[in-house]
């Protein structure tokens, strides 16, 4: 018979001792399996990276580097874990925010020698696949080397710029401490994220000096305002009185074109008038004819004629015309009577009526 011929009842014990013996395996082998098997299943954490450590010998695997997940490692393994999120070194004396380390707020000299107080934030992130050589190097303590790196680094780069840069040239200065910090952290296998520089303090009598130093540049910048402000002023009289004056030979020009233009127009009008009064003898001095006869009237005969239409055009005028004569004067009724009671004939009119000769 075969392996594969048995049957449960022929690996079953017979005896009662061998049948206790085989329940007693069974349940300590599953309390086993229970004990020890979710423990061999081992998390790193989100936004972290592990490297795998025997607890038994203390032995760290520092070639594989897990990244965020459940790995089955074993119940005697676990992990030494690294933060792969950003992380803040601040030098300053203020209070810090929580999960960073107090530290005490960078010393360093400018190159003039003045003791210069900075505060500072830095932001750095490790390499993650750099992990295990950070461990070798530096174990768990990287980022207090980071610290005591980035502070003699700094303190340094502060001689290479004076205090009046850092608010003439603010971002100079920066770029300077952010180069530090650079060269600093990456053959330390982390990256300089970023760099404030929020803080630039000096000593007391330093801080006293600057003072009064910026009060005389200020009232000298005050001065030079004012004195600007008078040169403008004075320029702006002068174009004002110019503009005056422009304005008032406008208004003479102005006027004396209007004049010009009120002349002009009158006497064109008036020589329209005499044009047209002209074309209108002429026209009748060609219609009208004496006596039914083909003859114009002569010159003297149109200037009768006229002052015949003025006085007819005259409301309750009297006039008064001499026989054999065609002279026509215009009188009164008294004037018309002394005239006809000196002997000569004369016939009276009503400028309102018309009459004959």
């Amino acid at each position: 018979m075969g392996v594969m011929d048995a049957t449960i009842g022929d690996v079953t014990p017979k005896s009662a001792p061998c049948l206790f013996c085989s329940t007693c395996v069974s349940i300590i082998s599953f309390i086993i399996i229970m004990m020890f098997g979710p423990g061999s299943v081992k998390q790193v954490n989100q936004y972290r990276i592990g490297l795998a450590k025997d607890t038994i010998t203390g032995v760290v695997d520092l070639e594989t580097v897990y990244t965020p997940g459940r790995y089955w490692l074993g119940f005697w393994k676990d992990y030494i874990e690294f933060a792969t999120t950003l992380n803040t070194i601040e030098f300053s004396d203020d209070r810090v925010e929580e999960g960073v380390q107090q530290l005490s707020v960078l010393r360093s000299r400018d190159q003039e020698g003045k003791q210069i107080f900075l505060d500072l934030s830095i932001q750095y992130r490790v390499f993650p696949d750099k992990a295990g050589q950070i461990y070798k190097e530096m174990t768990l303590l990287y980022e207090d080397v980071y610290i005591s790196s980035l502070r003699d680094a700094l303190s340094k780069a502060g001689n290479l710029f004076t205090i009046a840069e850092s608010w003439e040239n603010y971002q100079s200065v920066v770029d300077i401490m952010k180069k530090a910090c650079v060269d600093v952290l990456q053959p330390l296998h982390a990256e300089c994220w970023g760099l404030q520089l929020w803080g630039v303090r000096l000593e007391q009598r330093y801080e006293d000096a600057l003072i009064r130093t910026q009060v005389r540049k200020q009232a000298q910048r005050t001065e030079q305002a004012i004195k600007v402000h008078a040169e403008v002023r004075a320029k702006t009289q002068v174009l004002l009185a110019e503009f005056a004056k422009n304005v008032s030979i406008i208004a003479s020009t102005g006027a004396a074109e209007k004049f010009k233009l009120e002349r002009t127009a009158q006497a064109n009008a008036e020589q329209a008038l005499i044009k047209v009064q002209a074309d209108a003898i002429q026209i009748v001095k060609d219609i009208v004819r004496l006596n039914k006869t083909n003859v114009s009237m002569s010159d003297s005969e149109l200037v009768q004629y006229q002052k015949l239409v003025m006085l007819d055009n005259l409301k309750a005028t009297n006039f008064v015309v001499k026989t054999g004569s065609l002279d026509l004067d215009p009188m009164n009724v008294r004037a018309a009577r002394l005239v006809v009671s000196g002997g000569e004939s004369a016939a009276v009119f009503e400028a309102s009526g018309s009459s004959e000769l």
